[in-house]
């Protein structure tokens, strides 16, 4: 990805939401990323006290804790901030104001997925609001086309993408007739990123799947099965004929499902999926006897989102063949404010 990114003249901010890890939020800068972006200010918090010195919190900050939990890192590293409505920006002035810093904001814009961000023609609005403000820098524009995901044919994959890249266009001429620099403009997933072209003008890809990826990244085209370089290690704990259950389930494994994978794949049988899940069992259909499979025996699983797994895991384990060479702390699990 940071070669994709040099290639064609964009900035890697990756997302760290999928591997919650400072040592491999390390590497990816040591790749080429400029810096991180995070979900939530516990994220950023954890990463910043781990050393790493560039962040985006892509999410509107709302709520006096999250600000108290910021505040305590703000003066070890570059942190700029997310904004889709007045509101927002209003508690980033007192924000800046308390901490007595200059923070530059995005504007989020909705290009499609309806979650978050403003419509793209009130944009410009925030981005001179924020521009006027005390204590705020207007930095640029930013948005995630999510809705990528409701889709699998690769051409609507590419038109998800070349809709969001022609909206942030025209969202930035808007900007920049009203006289503003429009520094930034941040979009891409691991997804949508390869549609883009070095003429759209995106100065800025935020993927994060793509340093594991998934069964949705698969499924997406956006990397082939041997690049999937996660799984759980289960072992088995019933056998009775086509069925096997293992000892993870939703507490592990997440209850993230896929038409085609299940709650998950089996490395050892690519065509056994976890197909029922509780709090602590995985059951696996299999199209043909379970004879080769045995109680006791450990087996591996793919998952279906990769940055959900992560989120329950305390630690990952780095191997090489058959050698574990590397334990690996997830700094940032369970942080989800």
């Amino acid at each position: 990805m940071a070669k994709f990114a040099a290639r064609n003249g964009f900035a890697l901010r990756p997302h760290i939401k999928t591997h919650k890890s400072v040592a491999l939020a390390r590497r990816q800068i040591v790749a080429g990323a400029v810096g991180i972006c995070t979900a939530t200010v516990s994220e950023a918090k954890a990463m910043i006290e781990g050393g790493v010195r560039d962040v985006l919190i892509a999410y509107p900050l709302v709520g006096k804790r999250k600000f108290e939990r910021l505040g305590s890192v703000m003066g070890l590293a570059n942190v700029a901030l997310a904004a889709d409505s007045e509101a927002v920006i209003e508690s980033y002035i007192e924000f800046a104001e308390h901490v007595g810093r200059v923070i530059p904001v995005l504007v989020e814009v909705d290009t499609g997925m309806h979650r978050v961000g403003v419509a793209p023609k009130r944009a410009v609005v925030l981005a001179n609001m924020i521009a006027k403000s005390h204590g705020l820098e207007f930095r640029g524009i930013m948005t995630h086309a999510g809705q990528v995901h409701d889709v699998t044919a690769a051409a609507d994959i590419a038109a998800v993408a070349r809709q969001e890249a022609a909206t942030m266009g025209a969202v930035r001429q808007d900007v920049e007739r009203t006289g503003l620099d429009v520094q930034v403009i941040s979009a891409g997933s691991t997804i949508t990123a390869a549609y883009f072209r070095p003429e759209d003008g995106i100065t800025e890809i935020r993927p994060g799947t793509y340093i594991y990826n998934d069964l949705r990244t698969l499924e997406l085209f956006a990397c082939a099965r041997d690049a999937m370089a996660v799984t759980a290690l289960a072992t088995i704990v019933s056998v009775d004929n086509s069925r096997l259950t293992i000892d993870a389930g939703s507490k592990t494994l997440t209850v993230t499902r896929d038409s085609a994978f299940g709650y998950g794949l089996l490395v050892e049988d690519n065509a056994a999926k976890v197909t029922r899940l509780s709090e602590e069992h995985g059951v696996l259909s299999l199209l043909t006897a379970a004879e080769r499979f045995r109680v006791g025996q450990r087996v591996r699983l793919v998952p279906v989102h990769v940055c959900v797994w992560m989120d329950l895991q305390a630690e990952v384990y780095g191997t090489r063949g058959s050698q574990i060479v590397e334990r690996i702390e997830v700094d940032a699990m369970r942080h989800s404010l």
